[in-house]
């Protein structure tokens, strides 16, 4: 028997432990697979199971009672590690976790009566955390695949493969209902432990970045590693942090592009299994040596508050082996020294007959490289989506509606220029951004779409200040059917700033410069000229038509403020052509006069309209100038008598959350 001041300090440990953390989240929505949640929730029972074998001490000296109450509380530690790895999945159960939690919280006690005598206490301890292992063991997941079309309440089965979601797919389908998508996103970002990301396409990004991957709780682990370690980085080493993977980020593109390539002929080599091989050895090499490099070292450098660039890869699996914690142990399993050494110096051999790779100093089995990529990929997509939560840190309380290239705490800018198109309800298949002449490929431009298209243009220009020509071609044509100057797109900028900041839809010639630069390339300048003539003309007659019976001073407001629209945008292609043009000359003058009856004359009737010679020169034009389709390559469809309220007065809202990209 020890003496009493041997039992004391041996227990002073036990004495000293905090109690383990408990939830304080409302909601555990996020999908996931059977086969990704099976394993961890094993992970989690088969670590409940050893801590309960273990309540017996080895032996009666102090040093292995020493040895074993630490072992004990390591062992703690990891299953309070591992369930609150699975506290952001549908799965979970809070009720059952604080069970968990509670024996974990007494656990300490329990020891010291185990130490001091009190053998009994052990059985009761060990039934407790026995049912506990298998209740985890026998929970299942009810998702099983489509865990993206889930989590975001559309089908996104045949989007494109497994790894490659793309928030503009979202934000198409919600185009217009922001609070539907709310509905179902905040839940999520409350799971995940990310509530403070108000940036729709962060928000958005984050989920989809952490489902779509093989392993979604490595993902999360992964991003609330590095969210955590950054809130509580000394603020240099976080300024450094940001810093380097902002200007890492055209590199990290390229590299997840280049592997994902990789990956996708993986997929398609179904017949050819060298090819498939080597497409995994590519794939692999590309990501470890990429992403995976810098986001494992970001978090190592967050860790120990010094900031230094990414080392090779050895040296950077040595270092974060010993640092131990999930991180130690995922840098141990996916960085292959001998894979990742031999395809590098193009040494690596594929043997078909055994399935294996054949590298500088031994063989590794195709499985093991597979598993490998596997959890890379996963590290780097959760790495990312905790990347995009640390960014919305930082955006601005008061950020304006104008989206801008010098807002470097948003997403990176071409995720934004393309987030647009899905906004404004384009699908879009695929973008070509680094060129001085940007292409967007879609999946189809109706006439409805022309005023969008054009607007999400906009938006893109502000966002790709070096590219000089936008276009925009359909899977079915045959080449691009908006083509639009850079030039044309910044002579746009000033009707749709006034637009957007006071009307809550675009009237249709807000784009007009922009319209009309499309349209020289596809019609006689004197048609062209003609046309957008007309559309401005069509714009203002339809504010009168469409306005109330009897006018207030709300809806003379209205009026005044959406013939400035029209106004503005006259006034914006005059100057963006050069050379003066009578009919454009006229609409601006005849919408300048009915702006100047409405503010003088505060007319109360509609019909008193009719009585300007402006609006009598007006219809006039409607009659012999058009009708015009908005895009001559674009076909003019007939309404089909759906209802479509026209634009009215913005209210300010109180806030930008959630209405920013």
């Amino acid at each position: 028997m020890l003496p009493p001041d041997a039992i004391d300090k041996l227990l002073q440990p036990l004495r000293n432990v905090q109690s383990p953390p408990r939830s304080a989240r409302d909601y555990h929505t996020v999908p996931v697979d059977e086969s990704a949640w099976r394993w961890h929730a094993d992970a989690l029972s088969d670590t409940i199971t050893n801590l309960s074998r273990s309540l017996v001490p080895p032996g009666s000296g102090f040093k292995e009672i020493r040895d074993w109450i630490a072992q004990l509380l390591q062992q703690r530690d990891r299953v309070v590690g591992f369930l609150f790895s699975l506290e952001p999945f549908e799965p979970y159960d809070p009720r059952r976790a604080d069970e968990l939690l509670d024996l974990l919280e007494v656990l300490p006690a329990n020891i010291i009566a185990v130490v001091e005598g009190n053998a009994l206490v052990v059985a009761d301890v060990e039934r407790a955390l026995a049912d506990a292992a298998g209740w985890w063991s026998g929970r299942k997941s009810s998702s099983d695949g489509e865990c993206l079309s889930r989590a975001f309440g559309m089908d996104l089965s045949s989007k494109a493969a497994h790894g490659s979601f793309r928030a503009e797919w979202v934000l198409q389908h919600y185009a217009y209902r922001a609070s539907d998508l709310l509905t179902l996103l905040v839940p999520h970002l409350v799971s995940l432990g990310i509530p403070h990301v108000t940036d729709v396409l962060a928000a958005v990004y984050a989920v989809g970045q952490i489902i779509d991957c093989d392993d979604p709780v490595a993902a999360y682990i992964a991003a609330n590693t590095l969210t955590n370690r950054y809130l509580a980085a000394d603020p240099t080493i976080a300024d450094q942090f940001r810093d380097h993977l902002r200007a890492a980020e055209p590199a990290l593109r390229r590299a997840r592009s280049a592997a994902n390539r990789a990956g996708e002929a993986v997929l398609a080599q179904t017949d050819d299994a060298e090819a498939r091989a080597v497409a995994l050895a590519d794939a692999y090499k590309r990501t470890i040596e990429g992403p995976f490099r810098q986001y494992s070292w970001a978090a190592h450098c967050l860790r120990t508050g010094e900031w230094s660039t990414p080392p090779m890869l050895t040296n950077l699996r040595e270092q974060l082996a010993r640092e131990g914690g999930s991180l130690g142990a995922v840098v141990s399993n996916v960085v292959l020294p001998d894979m990742r050494n031999s395809e590098t110096h193009e040494t690596l051999v594929w043997d078909g007959f055994t399935e294996q790779f054949i590298t500088e100093n031994g063989n590794v089995d195709v499985l093991h490289v597979a598993a490998a990529f596997s959890l890379a990929t996963s590290f780097v997509q959760g790495s990312e989506a905790g990347l995009a939560a640390i960014r919305a840190l930082h955006v601005r309380a008061d950020a304006g509606i104008l989206p801008s290239a010098e807002e470097e705490d948003r997403m990176p800018t071409w995720d934004r220029a393309r987030a647009f198109f899905g906004t404004n309800r384009i699908s879009l298949i695929e973008a070509r951004l680094n060129t001085p002449h940007a292409h967007f490929r879609v999946q189809r431009i109706e006439h409805r779409d022309v005023n969008p298209c054009f607007q999400a243009l906009v938006l893109a220009r502000r966002l790709l200040p070096r590219t000089e020509r936008f276009e925009v071609s359909a899977v079915d044509s045959n080449g691009p059917l908006i083509v639009v100057d850079a030039a044309a797109l910044d002579a746009t900028m000033p009707s749709w700033d006034f637009a957007v900041s006071h009307l809550d839809q675009m009237p249709l010639a807000t784009f007009l410069p922009a319209n009309l630069d499309a349209r020289m390339r596809q019609e006689p300048e004197r048609v062209a000229l003609r046309s957008a003539a007309w559309i401005a003309v069509d714009d203002a007659v339809g504010v009168i038509d469409g306005s109330p019976e009897y006018w207030d001073d709300d809806a003379r407001k209205l009026l005044d403020t959406r013939l400035q629209v029209v106004e503005i945008a006259v006034a914006s292609t005059r100057r963006r052509i050069g050379t003066p043009n009578t009919r454009l000359e006229s609409v601006q003058q005849s919408v300048a006069e009915l702006r100047s009856w409405i503010a003088d004359e505060s007319p109360r009737e509609a019909a008193l309209a009719d009585g300007q010679s402006s609006m009598s020169r007006l219809r006039a034009q409607w009659d012999q100038w058009g009708p015009a389709a908005r895009h001559p390559l674009i076909p003019e469809v007939l309404p089909t008598g759906e209802f479509q309220a026209p634009p009215a007065l913005r209210t300010a809202p109180d806030s930008m959350h959630y209405r920013t990209l």
